[in-house]
């Protein structure tokens, strides 16, 4: 006779793979919750840098009744640029918690000296590669520590493989706006003519305090996220310290408001070590410690919204934030223009052309996010932090960048 226990049987194939289905189906419905649950974090995470940054700005102005300078402008009466000795980052490193890194910088070296300094270890360039997860939005999922380019203070065997690479930033402090307030498009100055050019709160050759804001600080952007330039490889100014063609203005290092040629006061050379160096010796926007991370808000070139007709026409409608967001280097857009090494040496763009690898191009020296939600974040002079639309007007945008256009503000949020 057979017991109970011996009629007692395991699951069929049938019954497993009904299970298995199952599960696979709630972990289908399950993930992009978990997705989504994790980039909100990484949001969350950046909104708390930018607020960091800001305030650590707003700190350093009421420590020394200015604020940080952007890092780079321009000279209309003599027609030059100017980049400050320090960027935006480094001058604001005492406040955000990295006063380590800051009592051992040295002022008047180029951040890529490799000059050691007091305590026999550091110098600039070593200190320059130590990545400052401030600096870096976490959303980034396009940027590598690598694309900072090799550091020769990192560089040597005995120092960690975390510092072998400059540092990189995933934002941009705001040198100025060339946007034109009737049509919205770029008018960028030419020569020793501003044209459309407003110099933004964190000047780079006058000593700007709150007082600078006639708007009002808590109108005033002062830097904005610029996340995804893992593919621009070279600025377009020559580093090269010993140049006469560029003008550098000291912050930190020297006297209040001076500017020269620091050919006989600073170590000269460029980024690589020298002018044929690996970049050409040209400036890396990518660096948390080069002055030319700064930028304007210009958006994409003119030519964009008419073709090749090579005139503004109309009124803007490309968004200045992520702008050109699906176009990466290699595609083409739908018009047919060539995406990749098209147009003019300037930034201007050939036919529809605006690969990221052109100047003003998606996150090439522009408002740009990873995040979803259709939008960035943006520092303000007043130590508070926005979430802006890529929808904005681009009026709107202007008068967030120019700390003294004196008209009545428009909404932004």
């Amino acid at each position: 006779m057979r017991t109970l226990k011996s009629l007692r049987r395991g699951f069929t194939l049938v019954e497993l793979l009904v299970v298995i289905a199952i599960i696979g189906t709630l972990i289908g419905l399950l993930l992009p919750a978990v997705q989504t649950a994790r980039e909100a974090a990484r949001k969350s995470q950046c909104s708390n840098n930018v607020r960091q940054m800001a305030l650590g700005a707003l700190n350093y102005e009421s420590a020394n009744q200015k604020y940080p300078t952007s890092g780079e402008g321009y000279d209309f009466t003599a027609g030059k640029d100017l980049l400050n000795a320090e960027s935006f980052f480094v001058q604001i490193l005492p406040f955000i918690d990295q006063a380590g890194i800051a009592s051992k910088w040295n002022p008047k070296k180029p951040y890529w000296s490799t000059t050691v300094g007091n305590d026999g270890v550091s110098s600039n360039s070593l200190l320059a590669a130590t990545k400052i997860n401030t600096y870096l939005c976490p959303s980034n999922s396009i940027s590598k520590d690598e694309y900072g380019g090799t550091s020769p203070g990192a560089s040597g065997s005995t120092n960690p493989a975390q510092y072998l690479f400059y540092g990189s930033t995933d934002y941009m402090p705001v040198a100025y706006t060339d946007l034109d307030p009737t049509n919205g498009f770029r008018n960028k100055a030419s020569g020793t003519t501003k044209n459309g050019y407003k110099a933004g709160l964190l000047s780079c050759k006058q000593e700007t305090g709150v007082r600078n804001a006639s708007d009002g600080t808590s109108n005033t952007a002062i830097f904005f996220e610029d996340a995804g330039r893992s593919l621009q490889s070279k600025g377009k100014r020559s580093a090269d310290w010993s140049s006469t063609t560029t003008v550098w203005v000291s912050t930190l290092g020297n006297t209040a408001k001076q500017v020269k040629d620091f050919t006989s006061v600073y170590e000269t050379g460029s980024p690589e070590g020298s002018a044929t160096g690996a970049d050409g010796g040209n400036t890396n926007p990518g660096r948390w410690a080069d002055s030319d991370n700064a930028s304007g808000l210009s958006g994409a070139g003119n030519t964009q919204e008419q073709g090749t007709s090579g005139s503004a026409v109309g009124y803007r409608t490309q968004p200045i934030i992520n702008n050109y967001k699906g176009i990466l280097p290699g595609g083409k857009l739908s018009g047919g223009g060539i995406s990749q090494y098209g147009g003019g040496t300037d930034g201007s763009i050939s036919g529809d052309s605006c690969s990221w690898d052109r100047n003003n191009c998606g996150s090439n020296d522009e408002p740009f996010s990873m995040h979803g939600g259709n939008g960035c974040f943006s520092g303000f002079g007043d130590g508070s932090v926005h979430w802006l639309s890529e929808k904005l007007d681009v009026q709107v945008l202007r008068q967030l960048a120019d700390p003294a256009d004196n008209e009545a503000p428009l909404a932004y949020q």
